[in-house]
């Protein structure tokens, strides 16, 4: 049986939401070829960074795309985890609110929320027997977190630990 972690990663809509980012982009031809290429480069980035973690059978397998690149898939057998690792990192607070100002402080939350596999206060991750760390999920929402702790924790009998 195959799960994923959630939340699942739509492609599909992703290249549609790009689509629809890149209109203006490609509309302002006044701005040159090289341009247009630069500006595009965003979209790309917010639209196409995300993981896609799944739980195939006895196996666990994790994958980072970049700007709907793939990158190298991490994998492991789920009998091989001894411990969840999880993290809290509360990040950016009121300390950095009157720091750096608000809009440092704003333009962090609002790639938390863009950008969960970049960022986020919850992470999960899986150590193996061999001593291997897997990040398996990270993001900001609490529900999500828990949500996965318990799938992943059903799944390997594994001890929760802080780190």
């Amino acid at each position: 049986m195959e799960r994923y972690l959630e939340p699942v990663a739509n492609p599909r809509r992703r290249v549609i939401i790009l689509g629809v980012l890149l209109i203006p982009v490609l509309l302002s031809w006044r701005i040159g070829v090289v341009w247009q290429l630069l500006a595009c480069l965003m979209p790309v980035m917010l639209t196409g960074t995300y993981r896609v973690s799944r739980l195939t059978g006895e196996r666990f397998d994790t994958q980072f795309h970049l700007g709907f690149v793939p990158l190298k898939r991490l994998q492991c057998r789920l009998q091989a985890v001894v411990y969840l690792l999880t993290i809290y990192q509360s990040g950016q607070g009121w300390g950095t609110f009157f720091l750096f100002g608000p809009v440092q402080w704003l333009i962090g939350h609002v790639f938390d929320y863009l950008i969960p596999s970049l960022g986020g206060p919850y992470e999960i991750w899986l150590e193996t027997a061999k001593g291997r760390q897997i990040l398996a999920w990270n993001g900001y929402n609490q529900q999500l977190f828990e949500k996965n702790l318990e799938l992943l924790r059903s799944r390997t009998g594994a001890e929760v630990r802080l780190r």
